[in-house]
């Protein structure tokens, strides 16, 4: 039979009560303590320090610890350490009273220097034991209150409050802390910016509810398709952008027909509607299109447009014969799969007549992998095998 007592029981009429536990291997003081304590709070026993650690770091309802301080196991200077130590700040300032003997003044110190709040002498009354945890409660608190305070302060100033990502102003704390990062290590960064198409039209013909509802799902199927290393912000209206450190020219083109695609795929149904949604992408990278960050949003912004004056949907990359060039990876893939599908399969000779406009469509992603490759690729080379290709299709 497991006597061990526990605080998870299910509270009675004085559930209410704060939640105070009390550390002791001795049953009879812990029972005195109990007994001394229960008219104001609800008193919880461990019988050691690794008890008491296993109980507060279950039960955040646990709000003050009177700890003995010789005990097996893990005794009260242990216990009072590993709560300083701990991550989580609840535990790390919730107030802690040591029981000590009257005259032991080096307990008193030590108990101090461990970080413990207070002491009370074993043979303190039941007054003065009350007077000290109404205090120290009161001011744990307080303590509380305020970190919360301090808390939603900062989340309100970092995040944009309809979509909860993070907003323009903590986006370039983060990404230039990043980018710099990235210099030092001669490393890539890219930085991809993202703009709902037709959002205007959205709101004009769907209300602006339903805009702000595909503002939150389209946040949503981002956020689930970007990297945890990566840093997804919402910066304005429709305007999303993504920062992605160790990212390559290619792996960014990656990255930003997986977020296209899904936001392709969202099935947005408000209010009986069904709203279609797409979003087109302008990618900028360190170093080649420049090392700071307004900069590369700039290009980005740029090459966003670009895009968007090429037919929406896309994403538009830099090329490095022509400048700006909008992919319209669309157009590529489904061709691409249809072609291999071809070659399995043994019809070449469906394919044939297709091969100068598939290569010509081929052309913009080349054109990146000269960039990014040591293996490369004659891009003049292969558009005068089109223009050859399409003088044998026209005879």
């Amino acid at each position: 039979m497991n006597d061990t007592p526990s605080p998870f029981s299910e509270p009675g009429a004085d559930g209410f009560k704060p939640l105070i536990l009390i550390v002791d291997d001795s049953p009879t003081i812990r029972l005195s303590l109990s007994r001394a304590l229960q008219d104001e709070f609800t008193p919880v026993e461990a019988v050691d320090g690794e008890q008491a650690w296993e109980f507060i770091s279950g039960d955040d309802r646990i709000e003050v610890v009177i700890t003995d301080l010789s005990m097996p196991r893990l005794d009260g200077l242990g216990l009072v350490k590993r709560m300083r130590d701990s991550v989580v700040m609840r535990v790390r300032n919730m107030p802690v009273i040591m029981v000590t003997g009257d005259d032991d003044t080096e307990a008193r110190e030590a108990s101090f220097m461990a970080g413990a709040n207070d002491f009370v002498a074993k043979t303190s009354d039941r007054v003065e034991l009350l007077a000290r945890l109404r205090a120290h409660r009161k001011l744990a608190v307080t303590l509380r209150e305020l970190e919360e305070s301090q808390r939603e302060l900062r989340e309100q100033a970092n995040t944009d409050p309809l979509t909860h990502l993070a907003n323009r102003r903590f986006f370039s704390h983060i990404a230039n802390k990043e980018l710099s990062l990235m210099r030092r290590q001669k490393e890539y960064f890219a930085v991809l910016m993202m703009d709902i198409d037709h959002f205007k039209h959205t709101n004009d013909t769907f209300g602006h509810a339903a805009g702000d509802y595909v503002l939150v799902q389209v946040a949503q199927v981002l956020s689930g398709n970007v990297r945890e290393e990566d840093t997804l912000a919402r910066i304005g209206g429709e305007e999303f952008v993504v920062s992605s450190p160790y990212t390559s020219r290619l792996a960014a083109i990656v990255l930003a027909e997986r977020l296209r695609k899904a936001v392709e795929s969202l099935e947005v149904q408000f209010e009986g509607n069904r709203i279609p949604v797409t979003i087109s992408i302008g990618i900028a990278m360190q170093p080649q299109d420049g090392d700071v960050l307004d900069t590369l949003l700039a290009v980005a912004d740029e090459r966003l447009y670009a895009a968007k004056n090429a037919g929406r949907n896309r994403f538009c990359a830099a090329s490095k014969h022509q400048g700006e060039l909008a992919v319209d990876v669309e157009k590529v893939c489904p061709k691409l799969d249809e072609a291999v599908g071809m070659i399995k399969h043994g019809n070449l000779h469906r394919l044939i007549p297709h091969i100068p406009t598939l290569l010509e469509e081929l052309i913009p992603l080349f054109e990146l992998v000269n960039e990014e490759s040591p293996a490369r690729i004659d891009v003049d080379q292969v558009r005068a095998a089109i223009v050859e290709l399409k003088a044998k299709d026209g005879h």
